[in-house]
């Protein structure tokens, strides 16, 4: 139970059909402070935070494929662009700030005509390393405060518009 001296975590949502994605990134984010949510698809993300939280980190994978495995009585989920389903989940979590992830690099994603505009971008695969380099960029003061010796630089996986 949350007390009035309990500091509230902020809340990261990462959403991939992936689940080596998805324990790679709730592990990091976890280490670094964060309250972090996890789903294979846009179905479980909404269920997933019926629960009232602050959301201060959107991670969406570009493509996400309709997933292999699934718990009994857990919704199927489809296939879906997290480009194009992302005005939707802003609306949802409208302070939150939106990261794209993809196997595919930029150039290719455009070529493919999923252009993500004006969304940072992180390819994969990343390590722990270069996803809290990212969260720094993003949301500056925001994460844990102890950061080690860990060079707060972006690197070239990762660009902004």
């Amino acid at each position: 139970m949350q007390t009035l001296n309990t500091p509230v975590k902020s809340t990261v949502l990462v959403i991939d059909d992936d689940p080596q994605m998805l324990l790679l990134c709730s592990r990091s984010l976890e280490r670094y402070g964060f309250a972090v949510l996890t789903a294979s698809g846009l179905a479980s993300a909404k269920e997933a935070t019926t629960q009232p939280r602050q959301v201060v980190l959107l991670i969406v994978d570009v493509l996400l494929q309709t997933p292999v495995f699934r718990l009994p009585g857990q919704e199927a989920e489809k296939a879906a662009n997290g480009i194009e389903v992302l005005p939707s989940l802003q609306r949802l979590f409208p302070r939150a700030v939106p990261l794209l992830i993809s196997a595919y690099s930029k150039d290719e994603l455009i070529a493919q005509g999923h252009d993500p505009h004006n969304v940072a971008f992180l390819q994969k695969p990343f390590d722990p390393p270069t996803l809290r380099r990212t969260v720094d960029a993003l949301l500056p003061g925001l994460a844990g405060a102890d950061k080690g010796s860990e060079s707060a630089a972006v690197g070239d996986d990762v660009w902004f518009d």
